[in-house]
């Protein structure tokens, strides 16, 4: 069944607000690859939610418009239908949406439109084209997820492509454990912009920074262990030494010897050297003990590292951004 529906003329000159004539494309026709599946009840319901839309199109109540339009669409996905729900999407500044319904509109290329108006239709997606771009994300780490402008994307692995307007746009990924990695994309008229998303763990990702070099305070520790061991075999040789001296006095001074042992230099020289060695033992392990300690407590307490994340640098380029990590010491 033929049927001519009442397109605005408005779609073709800006600056016409009546309905078009008799002569304007109609919806139904004998071209009918859009009817198929499409009883003619549905069809007449669709035709008279379109020819709503397009009254309020024509008193420029866009928005009221779009929703007649929907409504007609829900019924039967007709290319003019779809053609009137772009326009009236562009004058509402929606071109991200205006793009989608137009690419519906043309999916039968010039089949459904006369020449005029498929013109048009080719104007509007030059325009339109000009407004807007692609980014392609794709991820392979499972349980990340990707936001683009800080709405929710996808969940990872896998690859997702959309359509976006020109300028200057934010994705970001993140996982739990994970460094998360924000990238800005600069999106050009007709481009497309594509990223792979790959997050680094947390433990790789953080580096440790100290105040002091690390081996200042663990040589100065070590140092001060072996002092005090050094002291300690002075101490024990000491401590030996003089049991063999206390052996040698009760052998030789059995029947009395003189207090300052003049007249046993041997013995008097095992007894001084082995308090010297005493003496020097005793003072080594307190030095060394008190070095180590110190030692210990510098690299505790004074050189605590600090967490430092790796900076994100980004590049802008034309067709994209490159980013890369670093860290300073």
């Amino acid at each position: 069944m033929i049927r001519r529906v009442l397109l605005l003329s408005t779609l073709l000159a800006a600056s016409t607000a009546s309905t078009a004539s008799a002569e304007t494309p109609p919806i139904g026709g004998e071209v009918t690859l859009w009817a198929k599946g499409v009883p003619e009840p549905q069809q007449r319901q669709a035709e008279k939610l379109f020819d709503e839309g397009n009254e309020f199109f024509a008193k420029q109540a866009h928005a009221p418009a779009v929703v007649k339009y929907k409504a007609a669409l829900a019924l039967w996905d007709h290319p003019l239908i779809q053609f009137n729900m772009a326009v009236t999407l562009i004058r509402l500044d929606r071109p991200l949406e205006a793009a989608e319904a137009l690419e519906k509109a043309l999916r039968f290329a010039d089949k459904p439109f006369k020449p005029e108006l498929y013109q048009e239709a080719l104007n509007y997606q030059a325009l339109l084209k000009n407004q807007l771009g692609f980014i392609e994300v794709s991820c392979d780490q499972a349980g990340a997820t990707i936001t683009l402008d800080g709405k929710s994307w996808f969940n990872c692995p896998g690859t997702q492509k959309v359509r976006v307007k020109v300028g200057e746009h934010t994705v970001v990924g993140d996982k739990a454990k994970f460094l998360p990695i924000n990238r800005r994309l600069v999106v050009s008229g007709g481009s497309s912009v594509t990223e792979k998303v790959r997050l680094e763990p947390l433990d790789t990702a953080v580096r440790l920074q100290y105040p002091y070099k690390r081996w200042i305070p663990w040589t100065v520790t070590a140092g001060g262990a072996a002092i005090g061991l050094a002291g300690l075999g002075m101490w024990v040789a000491g401590r030996g030494q003089m049991n063999a001296f206390k052996q040698n006095f009760d052998d030789d001074c059995a029947a009395g010897c003189e207090k300052d042992l003049s007249e046993h230099p041997a013995l008097r020289d095992q007894r001084d050297s082995a308090e010297l060695k005493g003496t020097i033992g005793i003072a080594m392990m307190v030095a060394g003990g008190a070095t180590a300690v110190g030692g210990l407590v510098f690299a505790m307490v004074f050189n605590s590292p600090k967490r430092i994340l790796p900076n994100l640098e980004v590049n802008v380029t034309p067709n994209g951004a490159r980013a890369g990590y670093h860290w300073r010491f």
